[in-house]
């Protein structure tokens, strides 16, 4: 059960930001992580995580809702692999 409530907050908040998309972009990776988690970084670390988790759509960088809620959080290469929910 502990992990069937953790998906489903991780999907909560990505719905929360998504915007009725099925995707994430740039910014609001950024303001996610910001309002939610209290991080920031700079330019280059937002350009490699980009770089290593997007999926292209319409030419453009994003985060998409399967790698958000499979890839990022899973331990130990995750993007937020330290971040409890």
């Amino acid at each position: 059960m502990r992990t069937k409530r953790k998906s489903t907050s991780v999907l909560r908040l990505f719905n929360k930001y998504s915007q009725k998309e099925e995707h994430l972009t740039k910014q609001q990776i950024k303001k996610l992580m910001k309002v939610e988690f209290k991080l920031t970084y700079n330019t280059h670390i937002i350009n490699a995580f980009m770089n290593i988790w997007h999926t292209k759509v319409n030419n453009k960088q994003v985060i998409t809702r399967d790698t958000f809620i499979t890839k990022l959080f899973k331990k130990p290469d995750g993007f937020f692999r330290d971040i409890q929910l």
